[in-house]
C-alpha cells in the first residue's frame, strides 16, 4: 500500500504481482515532494540583504500556525506580470520549497521567494495590514519600485536598481 502525503518519508511493504519482475516482495523507501531541496537557502529576515518582516506580518503568520495547527506553513511571496503598472505581488501559504527559493526566518515564522522574485523585492518589508476593508499582508517600502498605482496593488520596477 502507498500512501501520498506530501514531504513525510513513507515505508510501505508492496507485493509486486507481474510475470517480468523476480522479486516478489520490495520494501522501498520513498521521498514524496521534499520540502527542503538542497539548493533551498536560509536566511534571517532582513532588507540588508532580501526581505523583512514586520511584528504584526510575525505575529499573523503565528497566529495562522497555531490555527491550522501546521508549524510548517510559510508565505509564499512572488512577484507577477499585470495591474495598470506592470507588476503586482501574489501571497499564498505553502507547506513545499522549490529549487530557487530562499526563505526568510524571523521568530519562527518564514517568508519564502523565488530567485527571480527576490531580484524585484530586496530590501522590502513584508507587513499585515488591517483596514476596513479587509486584512492582508503586503510588500511595503520595495525599494525597486518606481511607481503604483492608486489602490497600491501594483507598481512599476526601477529596472536600474536591479540589473
Amino acid at each position: 500500500m502507498l500512501n501520498t502525503y506530501a514531504a513525510q518519508t513513507i515505508h510501505t511493504t508492496s507485493k509486486i504481482n507481474t510475470r517480468k519482475c523476480t522479486l516478489r516482495y520490495i520494501k522501498p523507501t520513498i521521498r514524496l515532494f521534499a520540502t527542503r531541496p538542497e539548493s533551498v537557502v536560509f536566511k534571517a529576515a532582513s532588507t540588508q540583504d532580501g526581505l523583512g518582516i514586520t511584528e504584526r506580518a510575525v505575529q499573523q503568520l503565528q497566529l495562522i500556525q497555531k490555527r491550522e495547527n501546521d508549524t510548517e506553513q510559510m508565505l509564499r511571496v512572488l512577484v507577477d506580470s499585470g495591474g495598470c503598472h506592470g507588476y503586482q505581488n501574489k501571497m499564498e501559504l505553502t507547506s513545499t520549497l522549490d529549487e530557487d527559493d530562499t526563505v526568510f526566518e524571523k521568530e519562527g515564522v518564514r517568508i519564502v521567494v523565488d530567485s527571480v522574485s527576490l531580484q524585484f523585492l530586496r530590501g522590502s518589508m513584508v507587513d499585515y495590514v488591517q483596514e476596513l476593508i479587509g486584512s492582508t499582508f503586503q510588500v511595503i517600502d520595495n525599494p525597486n519600485a518606481k511607481h503604483s498605482c492608486g489602490c497600491n496593488i501594483s507598481y512599476d520596477i526601477d529596472l536600474d536598481k536591479i540589473y
